[in-house]
Order: structure tokens, then C-alpha cells, then sequence
């Protein structure tokens, strides 16, 4: 079954009641999103796999910004890319006053919405992360190695999630999600793949192992549930 433009808007609504559903801690939102999404779906003769076609089809997009990354930035962002299913890839350009400092940006690929919540949350989480190493720590060589810890574990958490959630023997409300799920996972690859990327590689030292023992405690201690509200960012 196809979504025509006459129920486009009905379509939407149902992603986001789904996107409101998942992750949600609140036990009785959850279901009654899912519940609402399940009625719309009946009432107006419609299914998951067409809108999750319908949406693939139309809303994978790239975004850049520009953003200064460390070693242990790019792992806040896997991590954050991980737990809203966008990625991201690094794209390089030449700045400077005659063009030949040559750095890496990030790129992100997925769905507008998605991509607006991965950004949201990974400038939040490196907030908080920056906010607790600078309080605990003068020198830069700890800082960093703080950070690193914290980024390397929050990049650990949202891969169990992810793996976690793709796990079988799920009630049908959490089926009902993953068709959604794979389907744009499976999109944002395929984009990525018409790419043709090469390989991207980047340090993941630490200087100090007590700064970085405290770092993984601390994003261990991140709650990852949290709707972080963030201020807007300068974006291209």
C-alpha cells in the first residue's frame, strides 16, 4: 500500500506518535501514543511498512556543521548517532587565509527530525562532559583524558542499546517499533554507501588513567533517557 498525499499528514502524525512512544519512560504515554498510533493506523487502512517507505524515500538528508573534534567529541557523536539512528561521516575542507589548512567536519545523514535530536543531544552530552572535567581538574592533559573515559564509555552504553533493541522475544508494541527502526537504519546505510566513503581514522589515547577511570565513571552515570532541552547551535 502506498501513502498518497491526501493521508501524508496522517502518516506524519503516526511516526511521531511512534517516535513519542519510543524510549519514553513514562509507562502510561508510551502506551497511549502507541495505542493512538495503532487506532490511526487501523482507521485509516494503513501500515508501517508504507509509511516507513514513504518517509525513507522522502527524508534522508545530509546536514553539516562545523565543529572542532577531538578524539573524544567523534565518540560522543557515534554514541549519540547510535541511540537516534543517524550517522555521520567526515568530510574535509580546506580553510585558512590561503586555503591550504586542510581539517574534518562532520557530516550527518538520516531524517530531519532525527538529526535535530542526535545534534541536540551530543552538544548537550558534551556539555555536561566538559562542564564536570574542567570542575574536576586543572590541568588540560586530564581534562582530555576525563573526557576520553566519559566518551568511550558513552559510546560503549548506546551500542548495547542499540544491540539490546534489535535483541528478539519483543511484545508487539516493540516489533511494531523495530519494522521502523531497521527500515531507517537500513535507509541511512544505503545513503551512505551511494557515498563511496573512504575510511576515517582517529586517535584514542589518554594521558592519564585516573582521569580516565573517573571519565567512564561519569558516562556511566548519564542518564541517556533524558530529553535534554539545548540551546540553538550555529549550523551550515
Amino acid at each position: 500500500m502506498q501513502v498518497d498525499s491526501a493521508t501524508e499528514s496522517i502518516s506524519v502524525k503516526i511516526k511521531k506518535l511512534l517516535s513519542l512512544a519510543d524510549g519514553n519512560k513514562n509507562e502510561h504515554e508510551r502506551d497511549a501514543a502507541m495505542k493512538l498510533a495503532m487506532e490511526l493506523l487501523a482507521r485509516y487502512n494503513l501500515d508501517l511498512e508504507a509509511i516507513e517507505n514513504h518517509t525513507s524515500k522522502q527524508e534522508i538528508i545530509e546536514f553539516a556543521i562545523y565543529l572542532k573534534l577531538d578524539p573524544w567529541v567523534r565518540y560522543v557523536l557515534r554514541a549519540a548517532c547510535d541511540l537516534y539512528y543517524t550517522d555521520f561521516f567526515m568530510r574535509p575542507e580546506f580553510r585558512g587565509y590561503f586555503y591550504d589548512r586542510k581539517e574534518y567536519h562532520p557530516t550527518f545523514i538520516g531524517t530531519k527530525e532525527n538529526i535535530d535530536v542526535t545534534i541536540n543531544v551530543a552538544f548537550w552530552l558534551m556539555e555536561s562532559i566538559r562542564i564536570e572535567s574542567n570542575f574536576l581538574f586543572r590541568d588540560n592533559y586530564e581534562r582530555r583524558s576525563f573526557r576520553l573515559g566519559a566518551a568511550h564509555r558513552l559510546c560503549h552504553r548506546a551500542h548495547f542499546l542499540r544491540e539490546e533493541e534489535n535483541a528478539p522475544a519483543k511484545p508487539a508494541n516493540g516489533t511494531a517499533m523495530l519494522v521502523l527502526r531497521n527500515k531507517l537504519e537500513k535507509a541511512n546505510k544505503d545513503y551512505m554507501a551511494k557515498l563511496g566513503l573512504g575510511k576515517f581514522y582517529s586517535k584514542g589515547s589518554s594521558a592519564d588513567s585516573n582521569a580516565y577511570g573517573l571519565g567512564e565513571a561519569f558516562g556511566e552515570s548519564i542518564d541517556l533517557n533524558r530529553n535534554p532541552r539545548t540551546r540553538a547551535i550555529t549550523m551550515r
